[in-house]
């Protein structure tokens, strides 16, 4: 009977020690999980834009819920559009944020190579002077304006959308943005270049509390420096992969560059393994589900921390708990 007893003790311990294990691992993977609140999207909308003689295409996801919301800004890609994201920016709304996608001329430009990643059509996109419409001036400060438009039009867009009224925060504004975007992202956060033979130009904007460039650019493109971030002093996460890569064929330390250059303070650089340029937003490829959970759980408590001042999420990430989180798919560095 002892013997018995025995055995079905160590069995019960055994299912227990499973239970908390599963428990666990389940409670690990909320964290990149959808938030507690409900979601509503208004998509078709336009901002009219007098001074530029032009509309502004933009969507927007929000909580169903009442309350004030601090408002993100999401910038997308070169021959991208405001859908671009739509995954995480759910996920951001999800945690109580205001998620406002623009779309820019560049994206309505390129309708027709929607999507080419790579072959002879991205060839073409370079043959045909890419790197030049991204170093144009005129179209640089076009997309900076498109950002600071959406920032002078909350009353407008909420108008739009009756579901609004009341629940944007207008003091707690963060900007994000991929690759083209992610340039956006830091122009409009402070990073300087030297763009148009003027040297050191800032496009800086005021209301504008932290940015998240994802796949931004480094030194020599753009009119960046290695004095470029010298003078950010908001808090910045840039989030890059290991297969991520420029325009120019540039590899992840040029990649780093947005971390490297910036002084101390509130600046987080997540690398995610595996991830190339397009793997980010919309789970591409075998692991682009995890990779894009990387991104939701690192970015969720870095816009937790700046624009809700919770100090919990700030805790977050002076630890290395995004790395455990991810499973060791990522590394974390923060200065």
């Amino acid at each position: 009977m002892f013997r018995f007893s025995l055995v079905a003790v160590v069995a019960v311990v055994a299912r227990v020690a499973a239970v908390g294990m599963r428990l666990a691992a389940a409670a690990e993977a909320s964290a990149s999980q959808d938030g507690p609140l409900a979601v509503e999207v208004a998509d078709d909308l336009d901002l009219h834009d007098a001074a530029r003689r032009r509309d502004l295409p933009y969507k927007v996801s929000f909580p169903a819920a009442d309350g004030r919301y601090p408002v993100i800004v999401f910038s997308h890609g070169f021959g991208g559009n405001k859908d671009a994201f739509s995954t995480v920016s759910r996920h951001w709304a999800s945690h109580g944020y205001v998620v406002i996608h623009p779309t820019h001329a560049d994206g309505l430009e390129r309708r027709d190579v929607d999507g080419a990643a790579g072959g002879a059509a991205a060839g073409r996109l370079r043959a045909g002077g890419l790197v030049g419409r991204l170093n144009d001036p005129a179209r640089i400060a076009d997309r900076v304006a498109d950002i600071v438009l959406v920032m002078d039009s909350f009353a407008e867009i909420a108008k739009a959308t009756p579901a609004l009224a009341g629940r944007i925060d207008a003091e707690r504004i963060g900007v994000g943005g991929h690759s083209f975007g992610a340039y956006t992202a830091m122009l409009i956060g402070g990073v300087t270049v030297d763009l148009g033979g003027e040297r050191g130009r800032s496009f800086r904007d005021e209301r504008v509390r932290c940015i998240l460039p994802i796949s931004g650019q480094g030194t020599g493109q753009q009119g960046l420096t290695d004095r470029s971030w010298a003078g950010l002093t908001i808090p910045m996460m840039t989030i890059t992969g290991t297969r991520d890569r420029g325009i120019g064929g540039q590899g992840v330390d040029w990649k780093k560059e947005p971390y490297a250059f910036s002084p101390p303070g509130a600046k987080y650089l997540v690398v995610i393994d595996g991830a190339h340029h397009l793997s980010f937003g919309g789970g591409l490829g075998p692991r682009g589900a995890d990779i894009t959970d990387v991104v939701k759980l690192g970015s969720t408590r870095f816009w937790d921390a700046w624009l809700k001042d919770s100090e919990p999420a700030r805790d977050y990430l002076r630890s290395d708990r995004l790395v455990e989180d991810s499973g060791g798919t990522c590394t974390f560095d923060k200065k």
